[in-house]
Formats: structure tokens, sequence, C-alpha cells
């Protein structure tokens, strides 16, 4: 980002004085709300009141135009209705104004009509070199370190280093009512709207920047310019914890089922491999966004990882160390020395390990020196302190204790006062002491766990260098090289002749499919087309036995599933009949499919093999995406899988095997022989070379890619086109 660009955002988040367009004192306007706001939470700067009828608003002079407020605005929001937003960003650029919120709805949400009236926004934006728009159809945004709320929501949270992005107004107000009541501070709350300038990319930069932003969330509903985010997201991801909830995780297309690439590469999948990709540690529901918030709130140090729990209650104390063992946390280990200082105050029958059961009679001082003493021990990064209400227990003195404790540089005290209104008074004197509280322990361990997961991730990022440029991969795989062609002249060297009109979709035949993998350096094994069964039985003699056989037709994607396929026909008699029971079963299941023979081709010996499915495709929003995954007839009830991005090298498509829950099939298990991984990853990266240079591939798949010890060849493939417009 450039100097510039992020003087201009400073303006737009942090402005140093604001003029409300629209401000009024009309109850249940949005211009009353705002400027409520402005005036209530005390904003820190320059603050100015525009409505055409002049007078006052709040006890402030109205002025009735913008262009009457003196000079030196930075920030003009605009919550007047949509048609006047044009014209009143021209009066901002013409007042030199170059940040723009526009919290007023009536956009593209609206329809055909809302989509122009945003093009003439964007032209009018587009005549101010420098301007930045955040919005429209947006809840505001909210900067605490100088009190300004621009903005309908209710409350201002306190100052902290953690921001929050968000495409929901509702949620905003939600998170932000939370925060409240448990004190999260934030640098930035945005509600970023229908992101016609401004969006998550440029935020992202800036907020990398901003020495009081140390972490951020974000609600994400879509992503508008996918390449952008992901290199945003990957500058912030590496250098500061970026936490994601991605809505519509059960979004598909319409046409996903064509393929077993398209149904098992849903558009969740895909965001999950784009997010995973540029760092960022996505959160599957708002619980965990909460739990995570509470940490990040508290402080962006790394969190590590290793656990201790002291208690005054066993069950708790083993529930939450199932639930760190679940989650594939570490407990910690204590050493001799806190194990022998814990044994010469605490009880007989402590529990002598970790979790530290101090026993339900604990009283304060007992549970806040095993505290101390735990939370000092070198082998302890984090401490989980638990305390349920018994007739003995004084929770609030317990807390006014555990407050008092001193927590080293890169440690972590948490709390879990368990229960309800007794415990109320001690959870506010931990909150007020800066110690995170969680209403269950299990919060507080998924919590760790998914930032200890985090830390993991960003110290990966960034030691990760591309293994090719960022503007394309290298046209060669395994010392393969491949000239590029055009769509006319590959689908000739596939032996398509058919013509396609310009946008039109193509299934390639099973010939047509593997004649294009061979193209690109994959092996697949010769296969030949018979229409009769006498033909078949000739053309199994030239194979020689045994064959497979197969159904040869352009409208029966899953062949098995109809009784397409046949394998081991070892004689002459048997590939006849076969032919003839094969056509007859497949009319019955699919009597509308136009049917044009079948296939043969040589039985490949499956001896310590291991099927995969191998395929490409082509996802609205980020382009061309491979998948890998345990592949055969049962490739979609196992639904074992890996998605990627391009670009994909020798080490990411090894990632993507190794992330497969039968990697160990591939590795050697139990005394059976390690297949050719070095072929596998050359099969990944030849189609991921495919997929870049064949933009009109719509989708694709292998299945099986068959690998086994001796190499990996393709035994099956389909390929759908699209030709170009």
């Amino acid at each position: 980002m450039t100097h510039q660009s992020s003087a201009v955002l400073r303006e737009l988040l942090a402005p140093r004085s604001v003029a409300v367009v629209g401000a009024s004192e009309v109850p249940g306007k949005v211009g009353t709300g705002v400027f409520r706001n402005l005036l209530g939470h005390g904003y820190s700067g320059a603050l100015y009141a525009v409505n055409s009828k002049g007078g006052s608003v709040g006890g402030v002079r109205a002025y009735r135009r913008i262009s009457e407020v003196p000079p030196g605005v930075e920030l003009a929001v605009l919550c007047t209705p949509a048609h006047t937003i044009p014209g009143l960003i021209d009066e901002c650029g013409a007042m030199g104004i170059r940040g723009v919120l526009v919290i007023t709805a009536g956009f593209r949400e609206l329809g055909e009509q809302g989509r122009e009236l945003e093009a003439e926004v964007m032209r009018a934006v587009a005549r101010y070199p420098g301007m930045r728009l955040l919005g429209p159809n947006c809840l505001g945004l909210i900067h605490p370190a100088s009190r300004l709320s621009a903005s309908f929501a209710n409350g201002m949270p306190k100052v902290g280093s953690l921001a929050f992005l968000s495409q929901s107004g509702a949620l905003c107000t939600a998170l932000l009512d939370w925060s409240l009541r448990e004190g999260i501070g934030f640098s930035h709350f945005v509600s970023v709207g229908n992101q016609l300038d401004v969006g998550f990319a440029d935020l992202l930069d800036y907020l990398a920047q901003d020495p009081s932003t140390k972490s951020a969330m974000m609600y994400i509903e879509s992503i508008s310019k996918p390449h952008e985010f992901l290199e945003a997201a990957k500058r912030f991801a590496s250098c500061k914890p970026l936490i994601a909830y991605k809505a519509g995780r059960f979004t598909q297309s319409a046409h996903a089922a064509c393929s077993h690439t398209g149904a098992m590469a849903g558009e969740d999948s895909v965001y999950q491999a784009a997010l995973d990709r540029c760092g960022v540690h996505r959160v599957m529901d708002m619980a965990s966004m909460i739990q995570c918030a509470e940490l990040l709130g508290q402080s962006a140090e790394q969190v590590r990882e290793r656990v201790a729990i002291v208690t005054n209650a066993g069950g708790p104390g083993v529930m939450a160390v199932d639930s760190l063992l679940e989650l594939k946390g570490t407990l910690a280990t204590l050493s001799n020395t806190t194990l022998e200082k814990l044994e010469s105050f605490l009880p007989p029958n402590w529990s002598r390990g970790n979790p530290v059961d101090v026993i339900g009679d604990a009283d304060p001082e007992r549970f806040s020196k095993a505290v101390q003493i735990v939370l000092d021990d070198p082998a302890v990064d984090t401490l989980l302190a638990i305390l349920s209400p018994q007739s003995m227990t004084d929770p609030t003195t317990t807390a006014k204790e555990v407050a008092a404790v001193k927590t080293a540089p890169g440690k972590r005290l948490l709390a879990s006062w368990l229960g309800g209104v007794s415990m109320q008074a001690g959870v506010e004197v931990l909150q007020l002491a800066g110690i995170r509280h969680f209403e269950f322990p299990e919060q507080a361990i998924r919590a760790i766990v998914d930032l200890v997961k985090d830390t993991a991730r960003r110290v990966e990022l960034v030691g990760e260098a591309d293994e090719y440029a960022s503007n394309g991969i290298r046209a060669t795989a395994g010392g393969t090289e491949f000239k590029q062609s055009s769509f006319d002249e590959t689908l000739a060297q596939c032996s398509v002749t058919t013509t396609l009109p310009k946008g039109s979709r193509y299934t390639m035949s099973e010939v047509e499919s593997k004649r294009l993998l061979e193209l690109y350096g994959l092996k697949v094994p010769g296969v030949s087309i018979a229409r009769s069964a006498d033909e078949a039985a000739l053309v199994s003699e030239r194979i020689g036995y045994p064959v497979v056989m197969k159904i040869y037709s352009m409208d029966i994607t899953h062949k098995t599933d109809v009784g397409g396929v046949k394998l081991g026909l070892q004689t002459r008699e048997q590939v006849q009949a076969c032919y003839e029971r094969m056509l007859e079963e497949v009319r019955l299941h699919c009597p509308s499919a136009r049917l044009d023979g079948v296939t043969l081709q040589p039985m490949i010996d499956r001896t310590d093999c291991v099927e995969l499915i191998l395929g490409i495709k082509r996802d609205p929003t980020f382009g061309p995406v491979v998948m890998v995954g345990f592949g055969g007839v049962a490739a979609e009830l196992f639904a074992d899988r890996v998605v990627e991005l391009l670009p994909i090298g020798p080490k990411r498509a090894k990632s993507m095997l190794k992330r497969l829950k039968c990697w160990p099939l591939l590795d050697g298990y139990r005394g059976k022989p390690r297949v050719a991984i070095d072929e596998a990853i050359k099969a990944i990266e030849l189609v991921a070379i495919l997929a870049s240079q064949c933009e009109w591939i719509e989708e694709l798949d292998i299945n099986p890619l068959l690998v086994g010890p001796r190499g990996a060849i393709a035994l099956d493939g389909r390929v759908v086109v699209k030709s170009p417009s």
C-alpha cells in the first residue's frame, strides 16, 4: 500500500474531522442516530452537521450544504436517500474531502436500478483521484481511540488491539453489545457494506501497517476481488493473527454434480483452500469466533500450546483435559520441582499431576498459590483456572487472589468460574483485572487450540516462499515441457471433430479426454472403441487379455453406477457376452442415453495400488482449483479430499497428499510397499499446469488415478470444456 493510499484510509477510518450529511433530530432517521452517537460518545475531532433546512442539530450549527462547511474535513458520512449520493460525492470532491462513508441503503440490493446507481456513484468517485468510499448499505464504523462512532449502532467499546471487519451489520451490533458486557477492546470496528470501493483487501493492507491493530477478525459472506483479497490477507496473516468466519458453507453451484470433482470440490471447500493458502484461521461458528476474540482481545501475543489446569473440582478438570486431547492440544507435563512445591501445602488427596485438583475445600489462598506455582513452571505456557461453586468456596475473594498472580511475559492465565449468580461478582473481578473469563472450560480450550494452530500457520507462512512467480506457474513438471495451444488446436489434437458454438459446453468422450491427459504428460492406458460384440472380441485379442470394458456414451458420467464397467475379462466368449449384457443393463438404467458401443483397454495390475481421484474445477470466484482425494467408486462416500488453488508445485502437491486420510496407504501401511509418491506428485503438477493453460476447461476428472509402487496411471478421464465466447 502506498503512503498516499494509507493516508486516505487513515482519514476514512480514524478521521480528525467529520461532517454528517443528513444529520437530524427526527426520531428514526439514520442521520439522527449517527450524529447522536458522535456527540454522545464524545468524539475527539471536529464535528459538523449538514442538513438542508439549516438551524442546529443537537446544539451544533447545521450547514445547509456540505460546500458551506469549513475546509479540512477528512470524512463525510452520507445518510441521505440513495439518489442524492452521486451529487453529494461531487460536492465532497470539490471540497477536497477524500474519505466518504455511505451508510445509505438502496443500491444493488434492490436490483438493476440500484446497480445503475452504484455505477453512477463510482463514476463520481473516479472524478476525484485519491477519494475512497466505504459502503454503501453499511452500519458504519467505530474508532474507539478517538471516541468516533460514525454508525447507528449502540455503545462504544473499549480501546483495544483487535480489529473487526464484517459484511453483516447485524452481526456487528450483536458482537459490539457482547463486547461491552465482556470488556473486549477494539482498534477498529468496520461494517463494509456493498464494498463498492473500499473492501476487505484495502482494510487488511491498512491494518497490517496500523500499530494499534495487533490482530483482526472478519465475517465474510462473499469475496468480490479474490486476487487482491488473497494477497492482502497473506500479508496481514504473515505478521498478525487473522480469524475469519465464512458464511454460506453449503451453497453449491447448480451443475456441481455433473462430475466427481464438481460434487466433491464444492464452493465451501474452495473458500477453505483460499483461506488456508493465505494463512487465515477459519472458525465454523459464532461461539468459536467469540472465544478467539476473547483471547485476541486480551493480547495478540502468540498463543503457545502447553496447557495446565488448576481446579477445585476433579470432574470439570478431567472434562477440560478430554476436550484438549480430543482437539489434539498439548497437556503440559509438570516438573518434579513444581510437584514438590504443590505437595508441600496441598491436602494428601490432591491429584499429584495435571490437572491439579486442589480439592473442593480450597480457600482463596490455597487456590491462588497453586495457580502461581503451576504458572511459573517452565513447561507451562497457558494456565486455565477452573472454580466450581461449593459450600466452602469464596468465588469473589478467590478471583481477587488469582487476579494478583504474576504472569510472566509469553504466558497466559485464563479462568472459568462455573455457575451463575454466585459467581458473577468474581467474574467481574477477573475481567477488570484483564483475565479472560470463559463460561465453560471447553470454550477456553477450543480458543487456545484454535490460536495455537493459527500461530503455527503464521510461522509456516512467513517461512514459505512460493515455488513459482505470482503471475503464473512454470510450464514444466518433472522435466516435461509444455507448449500452450489454442482451444481449437488442442481439441483438434484430441480428435474432437464437433464444431462448438461460442460459449457452449461440451463433454469430451473418454477417448478424447485421455488424449488430452496424454498431451500433458500423464500416463494413460491405450483405449479402443468397439461398436459390436464381434468387434469387441477382435479388439480384445489385439490388446491382449485380460481387458477392461466400459460403456461408451457422452450422456453417462458415472459408468459404474449403471453397470457400465467390467474388469478382468479373460476370453473372447466373455467379451462378447459382456458386450450384450452391458448394453442391455445400461439401457435399463438410462433409457434416454445415447450408447455408442464400448471402450476396451488392457487390465492394469492393481497389486499394492491405491486409487486416487484427481481433478479440476473452475470456481466462479477463485478460478481453477485442483482437487485430489481417495478415489474409485467410493470417492464421494468417503469424501477424503484436499482442494488447492493454483499455482501448485512439488512441495504443495506433496502437502496435498499428506493431508489426505488415506496418506498412510500411500506411504506404506502395515507392511505394504510404499507407492511411487513422486509420480503422484508429478500427476498433480501436470493437472495444475493443464488447469492454468487451458482456461476453457470447466471440470476434469481422473478417477481412478491408480498409484502403485511402479508409477501412476490415469485409468479413466472425463473433461468438460466451454468454448471461448
